[in-house]
This record gives structure tokens, C-alpha cells and sequence, in this order.
């Protein structure tokens, strides 16, 4: 095949033909910008504009820059991009133990909302990392951790049912009497520790694969009249 001829200006100089020139100002632009949203010192001007005009992948990163601002990241939560909200998810989870409302209630306020709005994200990946980051956490809203708790998708209310502290025997009882899927009853069977309440509740759901953890788990407190009745 034929190769095409050189590009030439008008006064048919040979160079760089239009398309090529912009494909290279296009990547480049790209690159400044993905540079520009992870570093901490961008200034909130910046970041906004990013979030805004910036490619999925630059919207990514400065969703996973602690320096971007309470209201870049709110905007953040309603992105197109499932990836951004991971991204965001992770970085507004390992946020909150640093975080109290004495730094500015508006700061506070809009991260909170944030979190709140990521926990009942459509997407399961963006739940799950959530659930995933704040498992350990005693500073979440209660109303996050049982809405993540209470969550239809096992990999989203596993690692909350297992370990949040936040968790109270009561809201354990109440999610093991709505019915949940065995791997969520499992998971709360391997709580450490586990109260009597509680471990009647399972042993009560019948649930064979829940019971069974719940037995080997030695921070459960069984009563002997529960064991007597296996």
C-alpha cells in the first residue's frame, strides 16, 4: 500500500500535520494534569477544576488526594466513574479517625455526608471498599456502619458483622433474626468476643456453617444449656 505523503504547510514545508499535533497536546495535557491532581499543594482551585474538566483517570486521583477539599470530595461521590468512588471511598474512610467537628462544622458536616452517601452507593465494589476501610473504626456515624451492616451483599456486611465495635448486641440479634445469608451469620459467629445473647441467636437460626464458627471461636461466650441443646 501506497504510503501517505508528508504533511506540508502551506508554503509546503514538511511537519507535523494538525491531528498529530494535537494527539501529542492531548497526551500531554492528560500527563500535566494526572501530575497536578496528586500533589497536596494543587490549591483547591485546582482540584475543583480537575474534578470538572479532567479525564476519568485524573478524576481518580485527585479522588484519592487527602489534600482535596470536603466539597471536591462530595462532588466526587456522584461521579460517573466507579473507579473514582473507589477511590474516594478508601481515602474518606482513612480520613475520619483525624477528623472532629471541632476543625470547622462544614468541614465535618460535608465529609460525613460524603461517607453517608458512599455507604449507599449503587455500586457493590464502592460499598465494599468502604466497609472494608471502616471495619475497625469507633468514630464512624452508627447509622453508616448499620446501613453497611445491614447491606444484601455479603462482602459488603462481613467485615462489619465480624468486627466493628460500633456494632451492639442488640443490632447483631436484630440481623441475625432478619434471615441474613449464611456467610453473614458466619461472620458475626466469629466476632471476638461474643456475647451469650448473641450466640443463642445463632445457634437458634440454625444455621449450620454459622454455628460451626461459632463453636471454634474461642472468645464466644456460650451458655452450657445452649451447648446442651446441640
Amino acid at each position: 500500500m501506497e504510503k501517505p505523503a508528508p504533511y506540508q504547510d502551506l508554503s509546503g514545508t514538511p511537519g507535523l500535520s494538525p491531528r498529530h499535533a494535537l494527539d501529542i497536546l492531548e497526551v500531554r495535557t492528560r500527563e500535566t494534569q494526572s501530575e497536578l491532581a496528586q500533589r497536596t499543594d494543587a490549591g483547591d482551585a485546582v482540584l475543583q477544576y480537575l474534578v470538572q474538566h479532567g479525564a476519568p483517570a485524573t478524576r481518580a486521583a485527585v479522588a484519592a488526594n487527602i489534600a482535596a477539599p470536603p466539597a471536591v470530595n462530595r462532588f466526587l461521590a456522584d461521579d460517573d466513574d466507579e473507579n473514582v468512588r473507589v477511590e474516594l471511598a478508601v481515602k474518606i474512610a482513612r480520613l475520619m479517625p483525624g477528623l472532629s467537628p471541632q476543625e470547622g462544622a462544614r468541614i465535618f458536616a460535608l465529609t460525613v455526608e460524603t461517607l453517608e452517601y458512599l455507604a449507599n452507593d449503587s455500586a457493590v465494589r464502592v460499598r465494599a471498599a468502604l466497609a472494608e476501610e471502616i471495619k475497625h473504626l469507633t468514630n464512624i456515624p452508627r447509622g453508616v456502619v448499620l446501613a453497611l451492616a445491614r447491606d444484601l451483599e455479603q462482602i459488603v456486611a462481613a467485615p462489619v458483622l465480624e468486627y466493628s465495635p460500633l456494632l451492639s448486641d442488640t443490632d447483631l440479634i436484630e440481623i441475625i433474626a432478619c434471615g441474613q445469608v449464611r456467610e453473614v451469620l458466619t461472620a458475626v459467629a466469629r466476632r471476638r468476643p461474643l456475647s451469650e445473647k448473641v450466640s443463642d441467636s445463632l445457634v437458634q437460626s440454625m444455621d449450620v456453617p454459622a454455628v460451626a464458627a461459632l463453636l471454634v471461636n474461642a472468645d464466644a461466650n456460650i451458655r452450657k444449656a445452649t451447648l446442651d441443646g446441640l
